[in-house]
């Protein structure tokens, strides 16, 4: 008996290496959850709950462009965007949020994308890190 759950500790183990790179189903779930939190603290004021931003203040979430462009969501959210002004210099359009850990800008990808997107796309920490 004690041999059957040592091998069965082991099986499990070596399923969750395997995996390990992939997040499960559940995963992504949890990580799509945390993104609802974290938009709706840090991005709903100005996206709003539909996506489509302030009237022409702030920009669509509904871009597919934007969505599916992984580089892009991260550079955005890590740094903010700014806008050349006609009068010269330049215009945030949206702030940097980088105070915000890699797992939650992880999360919020993970959200707009499954929400707004043809796909969630799955973001890693290490991702971001390199990226800050």
């Amino acid at each position: 008996m004690h041999c059957m759950k040592h091998t069965l500790s082991i099986a499990t183990l070596l399923a969750t290496f395997s995996l390990g790179t992939v997040a499960s189903e559940q995963e992504t779930r949890h990580l799509i959850g945390l993104g609802a939190l974290t938009f709706a603290d840090n991005c709903m004021k100005c996206h709003k709950i539909d996506g489509y931003g302030e009237e022409a203040l702030y920009p669509s979430l509904r871009d597919p462009g934007l969505l599916a462009n992984k580089p892009l969501l991260i550079d955005t959210v890590l740094h903010g965007r700014s806008a050349p002004r006609r009068n010269g210099g330049e215009e945030d359009l949206m702030p940097a949020l980088e105070f915000l850990t890699d797992r939650e800008i992880s999360a919020i990808i993970a959200f707009i994308t499954n929400t707004w997107g043809d796909e969630v796309l799955l973001v890693s920490e290490e991702e971001i890190k390199a990226a800050r």
